[in-house]
């Protein structure tokens, strides 16, 4: 996928479909050196291909938000109710409305090509996807296998599709893991590499819920903020092997950051138990040392905001009034007793220290 002009991201969209986008925006003079410029669809382009062939619809609650799914395949909607809660009554206003069909034409099958993000003047042939970031709607089509896909949808199309949307939804993405223990949530941030990911399973292991390894999603209610979590696989990277045995019989692959590593479904797999939602209560960063012992220090929660902060993606120019948002939902993460852990102790016995330390 790619960001095109200011608000709006592309997987490879049909040509019938996409050349209706321009035509819309030339029309409405938005056409400006060979791109269409990001004037909303109207609601007859989002109503193509045949809005009244849509006829199964749905509202899901997703990390705080409510989606209404219109489609022409049962079989989407079915996916979806895999790990979405039903959100309510189809007449009130949805935060984000998305209309997808299934093209009976198209042949492609698995494996799918990595996702990919293009510009309006750079599209392909495919599964694709078209949304407009200022108001929160999104058109795809897509082949049959894909359509009833569901590893797919739950790995890739979901966790992306959330990923761009989720600033214009008011729902911050942190870089931190997410455990919880009887509704409260540990959070555990730092750099990539820092071994979040091996200590949220190792927790996991422990008997706290999974919630996140990589990517919490944060919202915010006046003063109340809450972490949410998709149901995805955790992903581990190579030397995770010498501490799970579980690993044993898979291979590591090129995940869709590009890291080599593990993907595997954290509850099948290991047997832990999964949670989707909590209240944060701990904040923690994880760092390296060469000491095989584990340290715990203090920070004051302006330190602990700067550290999230820093790894907020740059917003296009047309929501980036959300930014300050952003920073007021941090603001209420951190606000709170926030630690530095720093060791050098393989994830198992990192585990026991932590749970220790939350226990006092």
């Amino acid at each position: 996928m790619a960001v095109a002009g200011a608000q709006t991201a592309l997987l490879p969209l049909p040509a019938n479909l996409l050349s209706q986008w321009r035509r819309q925006a030339e029309f409405a003079g938005f056409e400006k050196n060979g791109v269409a410029m990001m004037k909303p669809p109207s609601a007859q382009l989002l109503g193509q291909p045949n809005r009244s062939a849509l006829h199964h619809k749905e509202r899901f609650a997703v990390c705080g938000s409510s989606w209404e799914v219109s489609c022409d395949s049962p079989q989407l909607l079915a996916v979806l109710r895999e790990w979405f809660e039903p959100a309510g009554s189809l007449t009130s206003p949805s935060d984000l409305s998305l209309a997808f069909s299934v093209d009976r034409v198209r042949s492609e099958q698995p494996p799918w090509p990595q996702p990919y993000f293009r510009g309006l003047d750079h599209y392909g042939p495919g599964n694709s996807m078209l949304i407009d970031l200022r108001t929160c709607h999104v058109i795809g089509s897509f082949s049959p296998a894909m359509a009833c896909d569901f590893g797919y949808w739950k790995q890739v199309i979901v966790p992306v599709l959330l990923g761009i949307v989720s600033q214009s939804l008011r729902i911050t993405p942190l870089h931190c893991a997410c455990l919880v223990n009887k509704g409260e949530g540990l959070l555990l941030g730092g750099l990539s590499g820092a071994g979040k990911s091996t200590l949220a399973l190792s927790l996991a292991c422990h008997g706290l819920e999974y919630l996140s390894d990589d990517w919490t999603y944060f919202s915010r209610n006046e003063s109340q903020v809450r972490a949410w979590g998709l149901p995805t696989a955790v992903k581990l990277l190579p030397d995770a092997a010498e501490y799970f045995p579980q690993l044993c019989g898979f291979e590591p692959h090129v995940s869709l950051n590009g890291e080599v590593a593990f993907e595997v479904d954290p509850v099948e797999i290991f047997g832990v138990s999964r949670a989707l939602t909590c209240q944060p209560r701990w904040v923690v960063f994880v760092e390296r040392t060469v000491e095989a012992r584990a340290t715990f220090a203090t920070i004051s929660s302006a330190e602990a905001a700067t550290r999230f902060a820093s790894e907020l993606e740059t917003l296009p120019a047309s929501i980036a009034g959300m930014q300050e948002f952003q920073l007021d939902t941090i603001g209420s993460v951190v606000d709170r007793e926030c630690w530095v852990l720093r060791h050098g102790l393989p994830p198992n016995a990192l585990a026991q220290e932590l749970l220790e330390f939350c226990k006092s």
